[in-house]
């Protein structure tokens, strides 16, 4: 008899709550309110167009065009060119960390992110009542499977939006396998860390690269590694110093410099905790053994 295996679903964006949806019209010259919260909102402008204040920072917005707000991002919504510009706007709740490279971008439509951007909007006018109070109330005769069908068709069009910036020229988004999710995640750290292993690179920029908290950074390195992200960097530079030690002629104090340290005293520190002798005694031990 054959033997079926179960296969566990990892879910890159799991939407937890739906917060609020509806529709928006501007009229003529219009400005909202600014406002800012601690949930995502995606705004779908399908008429004319609108502009987006982000933390003082303006993104225009065409039609059949969309952008991601960060929670706590402060926003506003205006039109100053006097045409009737149409917006949907949903808000959602969610700890996906893939959300963060996608956020304050603009979005130009393809087929499938308009096609799915619309059965959104039609699941969402057949399961709520929109623009009627500050939250989502669900109509008296809803369709069938409307609140579930809207949030998984919500988040395929995150993923599909992933998916698309990742695809553009000169991205940074990385895509990592299900399966060895945490381990593909830390082996792309290693090679950002080698590549700039002449560089000062704080735990913010690793972050920033791959888009992902620093407790959750610290985290996945150290349970796939043994040892901290910071730790790490500092060994590979030592590494590296080992080999300038004894395969270049250049001076302590340059090989400082070249790799980043803050001052000679600190790179003697660190190298001395990993080989227990100085950079000095370390090349002049590497010296005499060549010699003999």
């Amino acid at each position: 008899m054959k033997t079926y295996l179960r296969h566990r679903i990892c879910n890159v964006i799991d939407i937890k709550e739906l917060i609020t949806s509806e529709f928006l019209d501007f009229e003529g010259k219009y400005r909202n309110y600014e406002e800012f919260h601690d949930f995502w909102e995606l705004c779908f402008v399908f008429g004319g167009s609108i502009t987006v204040r982000i933390d003082n920072q303006e993104h225009p917005i065409s039609e059949n065009q969309l952008i991601l707000i960060s929670p706590n991002k402060r926003h506003s919504y205006f039109s100053n060119h006097g045409n009737r510009s149409k917006a949907f706007v949903v808000c959602f709740d969610s700890f996906s960390q893939a959300l963060d490279a996608i956020s304050e971008y603009v979005f130009p439509f393809g087929q499938e992110i308009h096609s799915c951007m619309n059965l959104i909007m039609k699941e969402c006018q057949n399961t709520f009542r929109l623009n009627e109070s500050d939250h989502l109330q669900v109509l008296d005769t809803p369709v069938f499977g409307g609140q579930q069908a809207l949030l998984l068709q919500l988040e395929y069009l995150l993923i599909c939006l992933v998916r698309e910036l990742s695809a553009e020229g000169g991205s940074k988004i990385e895509f990592f396998s299900d399966r060895n999710f945490h381990q593909d995640l830390v082996n792309a750290i290693l090679r950002y860390l080698r590549e700039n292993i002449h560089k000062k690179i704080a735990l913010n920029d690793v972050c920033e690269r791959f888009n992902y908290s620093r407790s959750y950074i610290c985290k996945t390195f150290k349970s796939q590694t043994g040892e901290s992200l910071i730790t790490c960097f500092n060994r590979l530079k030592i590494e590296e110093a080992t080999r300038l030690l004894t395969e270049s002629d250049k001076s302590i104090s340059d090989i400082s410099d070249d790799l980043g340290f803050r001052e000679v005293k600190y790179f003697d520190s660190v190298f001395k905790k990993h080989y227990g002798i100085t950079p000095v005694q370390y090349r002049e031990k590497a010296e005499k053994i060549i010699t003999e």
